[in-house]
């Protein structure tokens, strides 16, 4: 459940001749980024041994983080995307997106090819789905047959990446809940001078929660920056470390539930 950067998020596309992608779509940079995890003011669960609350600083390209299956449907039929980390792929003023190519999963039928778009307008995810087919049409018996039929039409880029394409700004999505998928980054911590700091839930015994406390530099873990942590929340349900505010709304020796009310300090 990584996060997002303090305020609003911004992501950047490059503005220097050649950098346009396909359906007028700009690309996204690779930039340096301070970004925290999960957004604040909204209700997560986290099991023992999971991050409630992380904190990096490194290069990193924006993306969406979808935290568990999303369930839509799509000429009548449900379908469910699958959680994961996604890449945006393409920018524009009002909206930026990833194009998913077989990420989809239903239990009525057996999903052989999709093409799906997620994209995040105004603040909100939505999904756009473009293309399902499942093994009851014939032209999935060869999945082959499609990817080469996609690289003619464009709807597929060579080795079966999405080819990203402008979503029309009149088109509306299914609007996804902000808890299963929200604006985030692609960090990679093994970059030198990069960092990342997180707290770690422990579990609990009565009224007492316990965490532990770990600082990362070039994904090595800091041993004299990691403690062990209790919180006593008899009288008061919200806990604080490092300038950050947590909400405890539940919790068990399986997960917690909790809200981010403020992140933590520089």
């Amino acid at each position: 459940m990584r996060g997002r950067t303090k305020g609003a998020i911004l992501f950047v596309a490059l503005s220097t001749a050649g950098c346009q992608s396909t359906g007028g779509l700009s690309y996204p940079i690779l930039k340096h980024e301070v970004f925290e995890s999960p957004p604040a003011n909204i209700e997560f669960k986290a099991e023992i041994g999971q991050p409630i609350i992380t904190r990096v600083d490194g290069l990193a390209w924006p993306a969406f983080q979808v935290t568990e299956k999303v369930p839509f449907s799509y000429e009548g039929t449900s379908y469910s995307l699958q959680p994961g980390l996604y890449r945006v792929d393409g920018v524009s003023p009002s909206y930026s997106q990833t194009t998913l190519n077989n990420r989809v999963e239903s239990s009525d039928v057996d999903v052989v090819n999709s093409r799906v778009s997620l994209i995040l307008r105004d603040g909100q995810c939505e999904i756009i789905p473009h293309m399902i087919q499942g093994a009851t049409t014939s032209e999935v018996a060869n999945p082959m047959r499609g990817n080469l039929k996609g690289l003619i039409t464009g709807e597929r880029a060579i080795f079966g990446a999405p080819t990203p394409s402008a979503v029309d700004s009149g088109t509306v999505g299914q609007v996804i809940d902000p808890a299963k998928c929200f604006a985030d980054y692609d960090f990679n911590p093994n970059q030198p001078g990069s960092s990342k700091r997180e707290l770690v839930y422990l579990g609990q015994s009565g009224e007492t929660l316990r965490f532990k406390y770990r600082e990362y530099y070039d994904n090595l873990v800091r041993a004299a920056f990691s403690n062990d942590l209790t919180y006593n929340i008899a009288d008061d349900n919200v806990i604080g470390f490092r300038g950050a505010r947590i909400e405890i709304v539940d919790a068990s020796n399986i997960e917690l539930t909790y809200r981010i009310r403020r992140h933590m300090e520089n």
